[in-house]
């Protein structure tokens, strides 16, 4: 039986196994424009399999999440990659949340963001942290959008061919 984290009224959040994170690989490639605009290129042939890789080295076991975000008729429509309890006790960090283009639009990000707020607050969250790409002004947009407040630009950093800067962006769950 699949074990559900949270649901939305489109999605079901799925646990994957750090073992796992290849079933990720079809969503990646199919989101060249986010790979295009994070790190100039499209995603790796093991671009999801480098993903608990690719994880702060202090964090323990079972800090790092990372789920699928599958649709009514359980195709991969979306990710959601994040760390608990970092950098701080009590503060989660979004690393990607990621929704296949045909999924997106409709409140659906808007959706998975507040179903995992909601998941964060009941397993001990009270801040929800992201750092957006400073070309991806649909992605700021967004986590402005859903009351994301700016906290520092920080980089530039190298990541994939692009040196980019990051604004660090938090949100109470208060």
């Amino acid at each position: 039986m699949t074990r559900t984290a949270f649901q939305t009224a489109d999605f079901t959040a799925v646990p994957v196994d750090d073992n796992d994170t290849h079933v990720l690989q079809p969503l990646l490639d199919r989101c060249e424009d986010y790979h295009q605009i994070a790190y100039g290129r499209p995603a790796l042939p093991d671009q999801a399999r480098n993903i608990p890789r690719e994880r702060p080295p202090t964090l323990a076991p079972g800090q790092g999440h990372l789920f699928a975000l599958r649709d009514a008729q359980s195709g991969l429509a979306g990710m959601l990659e994040a760390l608990r309890d970092f950098p701080a006790p009590g503060e989660w960090y979004i690393g990607l949340l990621l929704l296949a283009p045909e999924a997106r639009g409709h409140g659906r990000g808007e959706a998975v963001l507040s179903a995992y707020a909601d998941y964060a607050r009941v397993n001990g969250g009270r801040l929800l942290r992201v750092a957006v790409v400073e070309h991806n002004d649909v992605g700021r947009r967004f986590w402005t959008r859903v009351g994301f407040q700016p906290e520092q630009w920080v980089g530039p950093i190298e990541q994939g061919l692009r040196m980019n800067r990051v604004l660090k962006m938090t949100k109470s769950l208060g």
